[in-house]
């Protein structure tokens, strides 16, 4: 995972795939919007 510039990359191994369920779905952008919004603190800390 890459968390840069407010935007978050998901780079799968090659040959990788995923299924998830609606609600796991929704748990994953619950957790990628939280990985986005502490990059973005670090970023403002750190300057």
């Amino acid at each position: 995972m890459l968390v840069e510039d407010g935007r978050v990359v998901l780079v799968p191994p090659p040959g990788a795939a995923a299924v998830l369920s609606t609600q796991q779905l929704a748990g994953l952008g619950i957790a990628l919007d939280q990985a986005a919004t502490v990059r973005a603190r670090r970023e403002r800390w750190v300057g």
